[in-house]
């Protein structure tokens, strides 16, 4: 019988990024209690109109089922059920490897979807996980060289590790000049640095322009400096997922 190799990293984070897929379509479908044809929807349908009731012989009815009802909508909405159905998964991945999982991850580099290990197994540190595209800052351009930039949301390090960032130009296309943009950004190791980038004039709303390295780790952006542009012009600095999983 030939010896047997180990599954590698590519084939893992393949395995991963399908049930990222799954679990993205089950929180879809699962939806919340305001989105028509949705699990919540209809479970929080149930609720309602037990809750409903007003009647003085329907006062037990609600006593009774009312908390259930509500239960119910509770377990409909919050994931856990989808980390117990991968459970088998995680233990056959660290019976197969036969080593730290977490170790593995970063001595190779790779790292899960967001929602691998936000649900599918949240015992993967968040080092070991890219993060979702997160906005770190916007500039509206009000003239050459000149704008106002608007502070962003940073990147959750106690979700997930940083991630590469790029320009997107937003609400109108890049006027006549180009923009050659400086993003003042933070890694995840908490030092300082700077990434440029040419955005192009005439470039379209939803281009994006990469800044950096795929390996560059950023969490946070604190100003954007640039020379060019045109009244009117608008772009935002995000974080860019390492692997795009049908259009995110």
């Amino acid at each position: 019988m030939p010896a047997q190799r180990q599954f590698t990293l590519a084939e893992y984070l393949g395995w991963t990024d399908n049930y990222s897929r799954a679990i993205a379509a089950i929180l879809a479908a699962t939806g919340d209690e305001d989105s028509a044809g949705t699990a919540a929807y209809y479970a929080a349908a149930v609720r309602n109109a037990i809750n409903a009731f007003t009647d003085p012989d329907t006062a037990e009815i609600t006593i009774d089922l009312l908390p259930a009802a509500a239960d119910t909508v509770a377990k409909i909405t919050t994931p856990t059920f989808l980390q117990v159905a991968l459970s088998g998964f995680n233990s056959a991945i660290l019976s197969a490897l036969g080593a730290d999982l977490n170790a593995w991850l970063t001595a190779q580099g790779g790292r899960v979807h967001y929602l691998f290990r936000q649900i599918g197994n949240p015992y993967i540190q968040a080092v070991n996980a890219f993060p979702p595209v997160t906005v770190l800052g916007s500039m509206a351009v009000t003239g050459s060289g000149a704008g106002t930039f608007t502070d962003g949301i940073p990147v959750d390090s106690s979700l997930y590790g940083g991630a590469q960032v790029q320009f997107e130009v937003t609400g109108n296309p890049i006027g006549a000049a180009d923009i050659t943009a400086t993003a003042h950004v933070v890694t995840a190791g908490g030092s300082s640095t700077t990434l440029t980038a040419l955005i192009p004039n005439g470039s379209s709303v939803g281009t994006k322009v990469d800044l950096g390295e795929g390996t560059d780790r950023v969490v946070d952006c604190t100003a954007v400096t640039f020379t060019g542009g045109t009244d009117g012009d608008a772009f935002r600095v995000q974080t860019k997922m390492d692997r795009d999983l049908d259009g995110e």
